[in-house]
């Protein structure tokens, strides 16, 4: 069946149109496959993506895995070698090599006369460390690196590749806390307003549109990079710590590597985005990481010159090379960092132990970070990091700009003093040494102890020598880097450099000088009269006793062994110790001006910043007010500079003044060179302690601006505080009140203003605590004194300040201990919790301070106010320590918290030691040997230099030497959660509840002292004691009294410290009883606790009880779980005290016992000595013992057991022959037999068992797997499609989890916006009450003063009436007695009277008139204030106002931000489809290419057959050519033929174009004429036309003679044409035609003709062609004329 197409009856274009409607269909239907192929292939690029990212964050992981586990493996290896671990039985064992006073200590071997044998021999069991490589036995523990990219590789010492749990652990917590971290800065982008519970709502608050695997690729990248920049700056620490061999630098170094292992970055969570934290972080390690490198490897090529130098001569293996470093073998270069060296190559067991000095650098480094956030205020890690940043580059770029020290000192002093081509070659002094010594034998024979003794006393001088050479070198460089300071900081603040130098007045050239007694010079009044400083300044740095003498005191050399041997006696070393001290003061001048100058600078930035806001309020102020402010501030800044010229000048006149004098009291007797220098020496050292002594004042001085500036930024963070209790200091304060004098008169009836001052003019009396002052005040504080009463003064002001700075920073960072992580809030001050305290709690304790000296006898006493508060300090510091090292600890413990417990021992260990007094040694240091201690007086008598560094290290004097308390403070607890904090909280205020009841118990509290000490700090508290407080029953007789202040104190201190001792003696009976260092387990605290209870607590209550009668109650038997109570009414004072007095029996008893069987083990030994026979030395005390090793392998007795049995019945034995029974031998070979075959069958059947056994096992495992691998087929297919179901369930809760946070924080946010608008309309709403009230007040003061003043009034007035009444009557008496009296006296007594009485009743007037005055000008400044408070109430309320505006604004602009996302959201999909319709074109673009293509080719292949046939046609060329050859003979005969006929025809040529242009001539006036004719012609058949119109009118003529007509005409018309072009060439004598003939003509040949088919022609083309045939050669005109003519002529 044939069927039609569908469009058959329709039109083509009809089937046209709807085929190209069918087309379009198609190509929509096309477009819909491709946009749905191009969704698929967008959904699998998308999924492509997501898991590269997977695989990018995945190795990521891997890398940080690595790492982690390379940090891991260092700190393994730290401790192995710091704890001295061994493994013995796969347990690691402590194995350290120690001092012999810790072994003697502890009784064992090791040390000398601790031997358990009667010789005192040197015998040690243990392994030390210099003899580790002698035994190859010995295992090594380290693990091996390998690098590959960026991973590390870990191997052990087998070549296992090895990953510690405790790197996956580190590595799970660092995946938490990154997430947190991600989801932290999510949630920040979140904008938080209000908003409606819609679902578009919670996905935006969920921050769905957020890419989170982009987040985390971006953490995990940082993380990565950072922990790779951690591990270059680790490894270049690790590697000197592979040089260093001294323990103890050993343990600093790897305090270091563990504080940077653990380092992490500053991350700002106030920032947009975490990427930028990460980056300043990474530059601070690379910064720290070149510095180290730099240093390091500069000090390996100083220690290898060093080396080159000393073993210049080679090594010999003689006793005088004993001390000198280990010399190195300049072959094979080796890397002890392996494959990526941190530092330079080293030589094969080429050590530099100098390079333990890295650590000094570090610790410096981070000091100066710290004094930079403290100086800075920095609180933003963002901030902290720039600093850091800052510091490293300057210390870079200082380290690339170093020169050598002493470059600004003079060509001589740095021959004499810096070069070390002598003193510092160890060989050349011990050569002098010995040169000494031969000459003293060769001279004087000396011999035996003589000689030694001389010996010692040289090398004792040369040791002398050096030190003193080297601490002047040392100072020297110092104090030329400081005077670099000094004169960068005078440019500043605008002198000269001239302040710096003093001229040099030579001893016996000096005259006599008035020095009068003036205080020091402040510059602020020299600033106009510069002339009062010498203008002197020298080409060069002196040394600071040049300044003073140049003749005998500083001629010294250290540059050759001459000049050493000239100062081998005790007047150069006299004169040396005098150069010391003249520099050491001096850097220390330099020291205090620079400290006081930056202080005060630092001060002065600090209250720029807080008059910001009132410069804000005043921007229209005048230019010239502000000019005139910024002199001020430069010249109050001025005042701090401190000149060291005229700071010494005045000093050494007064000494050249007394050598003056001296030399005129000696008179004429003349002094030898040796006086004249000891003289020197001696009025030198005055001047130097009279120097420094003002030196001290600057140094002073700018503690105590330091303090102010602490303690002022402190209280800008807590303003509540400040502002209720705290007077600040303005430097507009007028300077007469600096010498008001005394307290202000009490007055209750007027208001008396707070002196701001904190001391009198005499530095003796108190007068107000709580005022700061400003540092222009500090620096101008009592220089009316004297300079002893001065130094007494600034030095009860400091005691004062520096006590109240502690404890205000107490007790601020103590309510701030229970605040959260402030890191992410968004306030720049964090609110005190009211748990902690708050600042209600600090209120009350700054009140209790202030009634603690109110009820002082001497209030006012600025020392005994200092004691005080000094005591004040100290308690609050042991309670804290108190309850953080037992309370809480042992509450943790307890609880069963061990992951806090933990944090908080580590974490204590680096706080409170540095909190305390407690001495913190170095290892670069000469300690002081046990057992004295550093801050001892013996020590510091004896050993004066050791014990000063020791307790102040290498730099006692620094720039910024506050204490931060509070980051100590918060560091012990810096690890806690809210729940560990509230315990923490809990104990603290158990402690605050125990010290309630010691000084509510009325108890005298002293620590235990075992033996009286002269220690002053041991007896400092009790000299404050009265001499009667050793009797506890008047003590308990006084308790109702007032209880002074002093006491109070003293006996919480007392307590604390004898609870201190009770847990000392308490954590070492521990160890001894349960043989554990430390209890850090629940399981061990419990048994301890029970142990405890039984053996220590319950014997002392009992005690306790005894003493108190109440001892039947602890007459009972103790069981584990029974509770021990003490006595009722027992004072906690009392508990202590006996537990302590137990433990110290406990340990009597202990020692007694280990001195019984130490006795006994000595019995022994003497015993087994004496029972010797051989009278010799037991020479084995001094061998090691071999270690032996016996291995004792199980055999059957068989072939032992036959013997046995064979030679048990011999019959006969002769000459060497045994003779046995047959039957006998019969039998021990039967039983032989059976033995081996019983032996074979064991050892048969125990084989067979065991591969049975395996098999068996090998069956069941697989068996099992083979279960597990079922069971686990079937849980997939069951749990695939749950599993998704759960994970789509849990990606929702996650969802809408993160918008309920963004909204609480919302929530949180507006209840905290609404709170401060509550709090600003309830103050609005209370504050006319409050007005009201205060106003009340006053009118019934004004009414109760105006009853006190008309009471007064009428008391006076009846005082004088009675008066006028006594006098009249005394005046009548007396006429009545004596007439002749004169009463005029009384009568000018009533007269003066009455005279006092006005006068006294005007001044009440007067006085009443100034205090109204008084009154006017405070209403004034009330009413200013009150105003000024309502513009500010009014603004905040405008704030919050607009506040809302702006969040109303913001919602609406959310909305418009919704519209035009769906609008992008639609332009977005017409993008799309506009990107289909793109690619569909372009599809067809590559169709219409690849036909192109093929085009192309087809076009190449004709091109190759072009080709093929031009080479086809080439060749037949060649062929051709050959023609060609043979035909140009012909042609050139032929051209010789045609040049002549050529050449007759042009001649015929030229005559036929002269005959042409004759005939064009005649042609171009014939044609003029016949164009007249043709208009004749025209006219003519005008008036045939209209001729024949007139006939047709009249007659009608048929059509077809019409049409023959018309057709005879243009036939005619034609005709005529061609015979007028014909006519042209036959004749040129007719001009015209006859019309009248024409028309006759014309007329016979219609009626004669008939019409001929023909075809049709084209006229005008054959006029054309006529005419151009015959005007071949005209112009253009004239063509186109004709042209035109001819048209005219057809028409």
């Amino acid at each position: 069946m044939i069927r039609l197409p569908k469009y058959a009856d329709q039109r083509p274009s009809e089937r046209k149109s709807e085929g190209c409607g069918q087309t379009q269909s198609a190509c929509v239907f096309e477009k819909d496959e491709d946009a749905v192929d191009d969704s698929v292939m967008v959904r699998g690029a998308f999924e492509s993506l997501i898991f590269l990212r997977h695989l990018r964050i995945r190795e990521l992981k891997r890398v940080c895995l690595s790492l982690l586990n390379y940090l891991r493996s260092v700190e393994r290896t730290l401790v192995m070698d710091g704890a001295g671990l061994e493994s013995v039985g796969g347990d690691l064992v402590r194995n350290m090599e120690e001092t012999g006073w810790i072994y003697a200590v502890r009784k064992d071997d090791g040390a000398l006369n601790s031997h358990h044998f009667i010789y005192n021999t040197p015998v040690d069991y243990k392994v030390r460390c210099a003899e580790f490589m002698e035994f190859p036995e010995v295992e090594n523990l380290h693990d091996y690196y390998s690098t590959d990219g960026r991973f590390i590789h870990t191997q052990d010492q087998r070549g296992l590749y090895i990953v510690y749990d405790v790197a996956l652990k580190d590595l799970e917590e660092l995946e938490q806390n990154l997430l947190l971290t991600a989801s932290h800065f999510i949630l920040k982008s979140t904008d938080l307003h209000t908003s409606c519970g819609s679902e578009e709502e919670l996905q935006r608050l969920a921050r769905t549109d957020v890419d989170r695997i982009a987040v985390l690729l971006d953490l995990w990248t940082c993380e990565a990079d950072f922990l790779e920049h951690k591990i270059q700056l680790l490894n270049c620490y690790l590697e000197a710590y592979q040089h260093v061999t001294d323990p103890e630098e050993q343990f600093r170094l790897a305090q270091v590597i563990t504080d940077i292992m653990h380092r992490r970055p500053q991350m700002d969570f106030t920032a947009g985005y975490f990427v930028q934290s990460y980056r300043d972080s990474i530059v601070c390690l690379q910064s720290h990481q070149q510095l180290i490198k730099l240093v390091l490897n500069n000090q390996i090529d100083e220690q290898r010159q060093y080396l080159q130098r000393i073993w210049r001569d080679g090594q010999k293996g003689s006793p005088s090379e004993y001390g000198l470093p280990p010399n190195y073998i300049p072959k094979h270069l080796v890397s002890i960092g392996g494959s990526r060296p941190a530092l330079k190559s080293v030589y094969f067991l080429e050590i530099h132990p100098s390079l333990g000095l890295a650590c000094q650098l570090y610790e410096g480094l981070e000091r100066a970070c710290t004094e930079l956030f403290e100086l800075h205020r920095a609180k933003a890690p963002s901030q902290r990091v720039k600093l850091e940043q800052k510091l490293l580059k300057t210390a870079l770029h200082h380290w690339h700009t170093l020169t050598s020290p002493g470059v600004t000192y003079s060509p001589q002093i740095q021959r004499d003093l810096f070069l070390d081509v002598f003193i510092e070659d160890p060989a050349l002094v011990r050569d002098l040494g010995l040169y000494i010594v031969r000459c003293a034998d060769e001279q004087e024979r000396k011999q035996g102890k003589d000689r030694q003794m001389f010996m010692l006393e040289t090398f004792c001088t040369l040791l002398e020598l050096v030190t003193l050479r080297h601490r002047i070198f040392e100072s020297a460089a110092e104090t030329e880097h400081l005077s670099q300071l000094y004169k960068s900081l005078s440019r500043v603040i605008g002198f000269d450099e001239v302040h710096l130098y003093m001229r040099l007045v030579q001893f016996e050239f000096a005259v006599r000088k008035e020095t009068p007694k003036q205080l020091p010079v402040f510059l602020t009044a020299l600033q106009d009269n510069r002339q009062e400083a010498d203008r002197f300044i020298p080409n060069s740095l002196p040394l600071a006793v040049q300044e003073l003498d140049e003749n005998h005191i500083c001629k010294f050399s250290f540059r050759s062994k001459e000049a050493v041997l000239q100062l081998m006696n005790e007047a150069s070393v006299e004169n040396l110790r005098v150069v010391l001290m003249c520099q050491v003061v001096q850097r220390n001048a330099l020291i205090g001006a620079l400290k006081q100058a930056s202080v005060c600078f630092r001060t002065e930035k600090l209250d720029q910043s807080s008059d910001s806001d009132l410069k804000l309020q005043h921007e229209e102020s005048a230019s010239s007010t502000t000019r005139r402010r910024a002199v001020d501030d430069k010249n109050r800044f001025a005042g701090a500079f401190v000149s060291i010229q005229l700071e010494k000048v005045s000093l050494r006149d007064e000494m050249l003044n007394t050598f003056i004098k001296k030399k005129e009291q000696m008179g004429s007797l003349k002094m030898n060179s040796e006086d004249v220098c000891r003289i020197k020496r001696k009025l030198i050292v005055d001047f130097c302690h009279r120097f420094n002594e003002r030196v001290c004042e600057c140094f002073v001085r700018g503690q105590l601006i330091s303090l102010t500036f602490s303690l002022l930024s402190l209280l800008r963070e807590v303003p509540h505080i400040r502002d209720q209790h705290f007077i600040m200091g303005k430097p507009e304060d007028p300077r007469a009140d600096l010498q008001a004098e005394g307290r202000p008169s009490p007055d209750p009836r007027t208001f008396q203003p707070c002196p701001r001052r904190l001391l009198s003019a005499d530095g003796k009396s108190l007068l107000n605590l709580w005022f700061i002052p400003h540092y222009t005040e500090v620096l101008l504080m009592f220089r009316t004194l004297k300079e002893k009463e001065r130094q007494q003064a600034l030095q009860n002001s400091l005691q004062i300040m520096s006590a109240l700075h502690d404890i205000v920073y107490y007790l601020v960072s103590f309510a701030r201990l229970g605040n959260s992580d402030s890191l992410c809030s968004r306030s720049s001050t964090q609110k005190l919790t009211a748990d902690w305290g708050g600042l209600e709690s600090i209120g009350a304790e700054l009140w209790d301070v202030q009634r603690q000296i109110e009820s002082l006898c001497e209030s006012s006493s600025s020392e005994s106010v200092g004691r005080l508060l000094q005591l004040h300090r100290d308690v609050l510091f042991l309670r804290f320590d108190t309850a953080v090292r037992y309370m809480i600890r042992d509450a943790f413990l307890s609880s069963g918290n061990l992951s806090a417990y933990q944090s908080m021992t580590e974490n204590m260990s680096h706080a409170l030691p540095i909190m305390s007094d407690m001495i913190v040694g170095g290892a670069n240091l000469l300690s002081v040997p046990q057992p004295l201690e550093a801050a001892s007086s013996q020590a510091q008598k004896l050993y004066p230099w050791r014990s000063f560094l020791a307790i102040h290290g290498l730099h006692p004097l620094v720039m910024w030497d506050v204490s931060p308390i509070e980051h100590y403070m918060q560091l012990c607890l810096c690890d806690l959660n809210d729940r560990c904090r509230m315990e923490a909280n809990g104990a603290i205020l158990g402690v605050s509840l125990i010290m309630d009841d010691v000084l509510s118990s009325g108890r005298d509290a002293m620590p235990l002292q075992m033996q009286t000490t002269d220690d002053n700090k041991s007896t400092s508290d009790r000299e404050l004691l009265d001499d009667g407080m050793a009797n506890n029953k008047k003590k308990a007789e006084c308790v109702c009294q007032a209880e002074d202040a002093f006491q109070s104190l003293l006996k919480q201190k007392g307590f604390l410290l004898l609870w201190k001792q009770m847990e000392v003696f308490k954590e070492s009976w521990t160890q001894r009883q349960t043989s554990f260092k430390t209890i850090n387990t629940p399981a061990l605290f419990k048994h301890f606790s029970q142990l405890y209870r039984v053996e220590i607590f319950f014997p002392s209550m009992q005690a306790l009880a005894q003493q108190m009668d109440v001892e039947k109650e602890y007459q009972i038997l103790l069981s584990q779980t029974q509770t021990v109570l003490p006595p009722p009414g027992a004072a906690e004072v009392d508990i202590k005290a006996w537990q302590l007095l137990r433990l110290l029996e406990m340990t009597e008893v202990d020692m007694i016992r280990a001195l019984q069987n130490r006795i006994n083990t000595e019995m022994t030994l003497v015993m087994s000595e004496r029972s010797r026979h051989d009278m010799q030395i037991p020479a084995d005390l001094w061998k090691r013992p071999s270690a032996k090793h016996s291995v004792s392998l199980e055999r059957p007795q068989i072939v032992e057991d036959f013997i046995q049995r064979l030679m048990s019945a011999e019959e006969r034995q002769t000459d060497g022959q045994v003779t046995f029974s047959t039957a006998h031998l019969q039998d021990c070979l039967t039983e032989l037999s059976c033995a081996v075959m019983n032996r074979e069958k064991s050892v048969f059947q125990r084989y067979s068992q065991f591969y049975e056994h395996i098999l068996q096992q090998q069956e069941q495992l697989l068996y099992q797997r083979e279960q597990d691998v079922k069971e686990l087929e079937a849980k997939n297919l069951q749990s695939s499609d749950p599993y998704r179901k759960v994970s789509d369930v849990c990606r929702g809760m996650m969802l809408e989890i993160t918008a309920l946070r963004a909204k609480v924080n919302q929530l949180e946010e507006e209840k905290r916006n609404l709170d401060q608008h509550l709090n600003l309309k309830h103050r609005e709403r209370y504050d006319t009450l409050v007005h009201q009230l205060f106003s009340s007040c006053l009118l019934l003061k004004a009414r109760l003063d105006s009853y006190n003043e008309k009471m007064d009034h009428d008391v006076r007035q009846l005082i004088s009436s009675v008066r006028k009444e006594g006098v009249d009557r005394i005046i009548k008496l007396k006429t009545r007695l004596s007439p002749a009296d004169d009463n005029q006296s009384l009568i000018h007594t009533l007269q003066q009277k009455e005279l006092l009485e006005d006068l006294d009743g005007e001044n009440s007037r007067l006085a009443a008139l100034v205090c109204k005055l008084r009154i006017f000008s405070r209403w004034k400044l009330l009413t200013e204030q009150e105003r000024i408070q309502k513009e500010l109430l009014h603004w905040r309320l405008n704030e919050a106002s607009c506040k809302t505006e702006a969040v109303k604004v913001k919602l609406i602009s959310e909305q418009k931000e919704i519209v035009s996302r769906q609008e992008l959201d639609a332009v977005k999909e017409a993008l799309l489809q506009c990107q289909t319709e793109y690619e569909h074109i372009q599809k067809q673009i590559t169709l219409q290419s690849q036909k192109l293509q093929d085009i192309e080719h087809r076009s190449a292949r004709d091109a190759q057959s072009r080709q093929e046939l031009q080479t086809l046609r080439m060749e037949s060329v060649e062929t051709l050519q050959e023609d060609v050859l043979d035909r140009e003979s012909q042609l050139r005969t032929l051209s010789a033929q045609l040049q002549k006929h050529t050449h007759d025809t042009q001649i015929r040529q030229q005559r036929s174009h002269r005959h042409i242009r004759q005939v064009r001539g005649q042609l171009h006036q014939e044609r003029s004429l016949k164009l007249e004719a043709f208009q004749h012609v025209d006219k003519l058949h005008n008036q045939i036309q209209n001729y024949e119109a007139a006939l047709q009118c009249k007659s009608t003529v048929p059509s077809g003679r019409q049409s023959s007509s018309s057709r005879r005409l243009r036939l005619r018309n034609a005709s005529a044409g061609l015979l007028r072009n014909s006519s042209v060439m036959s004749s040129t004598s007719m001009s015209f035609i006859n019309p009248l003939e024409e028309f006759s003509a014309d007329a016979v040949w219609r009626e004669t003709w008939t019409p001929l088919d023909r075809p049709k022609t084209n006229s005008t083309g054959v006029g054309l062609d006529i005419s151009e045939a015959l005007l071949p050669s005209l112009p253009d005109g004239v063509a186109s004329s004709h042209l035109h003519n001819r048209r005219v002529f057809h028409k």
